[in-house]
C-alpha cells in the first residue's frame, strides 16, 4: 500500500510498522493509475438490529479502471 498512497499516518500505529512509522494513508489515485496496483478493500456488513452483530464479510480488490476514470475526471474537472 504504500506504493499508492499519500504517506504513513502518524496516529495509525501498525505492530508490523513499528520502526518505520504509522501505516498507509490517503490513496492516491495518480500512484494507482501509474503503478496499475489497485487497493484491496476490506468489507463487513453490520446487522440491522444493535446487539446482533456482523452479518457478513469479505476482501474484495477494487477495480483499477475506477482509478483511471476518477483520474480522467479529476484532469478534465481542475486541469
Amino acid at each position: 500500500m504504500l506504493e499508492i498512497t499519500a504517506g504513513r499516518h502518524p496516529h495509525l500505529l501498525l505492530p508490523t510498522f513499528d520502526a518505520l512509522g504509522g501505516g498507509p494513508s490517503g490513496i492516491d489515485v495518480r500512484k494507482v493509475v501509474e503503478t496499475a496496483i489497485a487497493p484491496w478493500i476490506n468489507t463487513g456488513i453490520a446487522h440491522c438490529q444493535a446487539g446482533v452483530g456482523q452479518v457478513g464479510a469479505g476482501v474484495v480488490q477494487t477495480p483499477l479502471a475506477c482509478f483511471v476514470q476518477a483520474l480522467e475526471a479529476f484532469a478534465t474537472a481542475y486541469l
